[in-house]
């Protein structure tokens, strides 16, 4: 016969009782938290109600908060609406303006190949067109198949609905015809051993000083460089460069007096004489306004700094 109990190992006791006390915390602690969720909605149940639950359970505060984010969606939506319309808008007058200038530069590029042939009998091929809206007018680049590497400027503005034209190609023939009379003798002068001739041209830009002049040299009529000398609208621009070292103002002062009689023989009147060193610091600068009036060192000496 087996015997009424079985004594277990002291191991498995233990465990048995720690199973068994697990067991009694949990049903314990599910009581607690049932009894606890009671009591939470008792207490919930008879809670009074506040003054601003009192006030959001009022069916007319209902009703105006409806009303309200009814007009508030209604407000939204419309100024949705009149933010596309008016971005349309924008984007139509945007669109028209940008076809308006797109015309007006295609008549510009019409208009500056006629003027350029008429004034110059030649073919010129217009590479690129800007507009400056600050002071409405157009500046182009412009090149002739005769002188492809020069790059002509033509100013275009509007007065009266017609085009003005102003460009700086005819600097091209006077620079040439200063290549073949002034450059030749101006060599001779200032050896190579001892100078290099960076600049010999007319001093006149479009924007430039001598308002006034400008508009005739660079206007609709072409002047020729005879033209340009005789009416004494020439303004000579030498530009060279010492390459010795030190400096020799005493003996640049001589040079260009030389240079004012080799003007004079040209019957060219006004004249930029600027005298740079080696290392391209200005060493000598002379402006002169009437070649006519500089008859010795000592009047050489009043225009030059």
């Amino acid at each position: 016969m087996l015997p009424d109990f079985v004594v277990l190992p002291k191991d498995e006791q233990i465990q048995i009782e720690e199973n068994g006390m697990m067991q009694m915390d949990r049903d314990l602690f599910e009581a607690m938290n049932s009894s606890a969720n009671k009591l939470k909605r008792i207490a919930e149940e008879n809670k009074e109600p506040t003054l601003v639950d009192k006030f959001f359970a009022n069916k007319y505060v209902k009703a105006a908060l409806k009303t309200m984010l009814f007009i508030m969606a209604a407000v939204f939506c419309v100024l949705l609406f009149l933010y596309l319309l008016m971005g349309g808008m924008v984007f139509l007058m945007l669109d028209t303006i940008f076809k308006q200038l797109t015309s007006q530069e295609k008549r510009v590029q019409e208009e500056l190949a006629i003027h350029l042939k008429t004034k110059y009998q030649e073919e010129f091929r217009i590479e690129k067109v800007e507009y400056n809206g600050t002071i409405d007018h157009y500046d182009v680049e412009v090149r002739s198949a005769a002188k492809p590497d020069y790059k002509i400027r033509v100013s275009v503005s509007e007065k009266n609905k017609r085009y003005l034209f102003k460009d700086d190609y005819v600097q091209a023939f006077w620079n040439d015809a200063l290549k073949e009379t002034v450059y030749p003798k101006l060599k001779e002068l200032l050896p190579k051993e001892k100078y290099r001739i960076t600049q010999v041209s007319d001093y006149h830009s479009i924007y430039g000083e001598f308002p006034d002049e400008n508009e005739l040299i660079f206007g609709p009529n072409y002047i020729s460089f005879q033209e340009a000398v005789d009416r004494q609208l020439l303004y000579l621009d030498i530009r060279y460069e010492r390459l010795e070292e030190g400096t020799a103002v005493g003996d640049e002062l001589k040079n260009v007096h030389e240079m004012v009689g080799l003007a004079k023989n040209f019957r060219i009147n006004r004249m930029w004489i600027e005298v740079r060193s080696n290392k391209d610091r200005r060493e000598l600068s002379c402006r002169i306004n009437d070649a006519n009036s500089i008859a010795s060192m000592v009047d050489l000496e009043k225009v030059c700094d």
